[in-house]
């Protein structure tokens, strides 16, 4: 097993974070455990956080939607870093009540910078048809645990780029 100071670095330098980019981010389950799918007061409560968390901290959250095992966002936060961390921290104790003895999340989490060529609207619709993609839903918009702060008219923007059904 490889020690701690010689994993693969998987985070940006750290003020990367901080310089108000947009950021697509995909935080997971340990284990890809179906938390969401499992406890249905934990996506509604990821939901309402998110909002919270957004407000209080003049976030941009494009687009969220939540998976079975992990969360996808797209954003951006005067810190992502911490978005994050506040987000795992405020959803642990909940998920800790339903099953104390199982881990909740897979250390840190993935992230990716939106390039120049990357439109936040064809990155949200890729996010928002993660479930159609995955077979959990026929339409994107029939889905109650994904949306939009910036756009309150989101499933109005599905059909833009890459039709509703998902694929394009």
């Amino acid at each position: 097993m490889h020690s701690l100071s010689s994993r693969k670095r998987i985070r940006l330098p750290s003020g990367a974070y901080r310089l108000g980019h947009a950021f697509s981010i995909t935080v997971t389950t340990k284990g890809r455990y179906p938390w969401f799918r499992l406890y249905m007061e934990l996506p509604a409560a990821a939901v309402d956080l998110l909002a919270c968390n957004a407000k209080d901290r003049g976030t941009l959250l494009y687009a969220w939607c939540i998976m079975p095992d992990h969360i996808r966002l797209l954003l951006q936060d005067r810190d992502v870093v911490d978005f994050v961390r506040l987000l795992k921290g405020k959803l642990a104790p909940l998920a800790r009540r339903l099953e104390p003895d199982r881990a909740r999340w897979q250390r840190s989490f993935y992230d990716h910078a939106l390039r120049r060529e990357e439109t936040l609207s064809d990155v949200a619709r890729y996010i928002w048809h993660n479930l159609v993609r995955a077979g959990l839903v026929m339409r994107a918009r029939e889905y109650p645990w994904s949306g939009s702060l910036v756009w309150p008219d989101w499933t109005t923007m599905l059909e833009g780029g890459s039709g509703e059904s998902g694929r394009g």
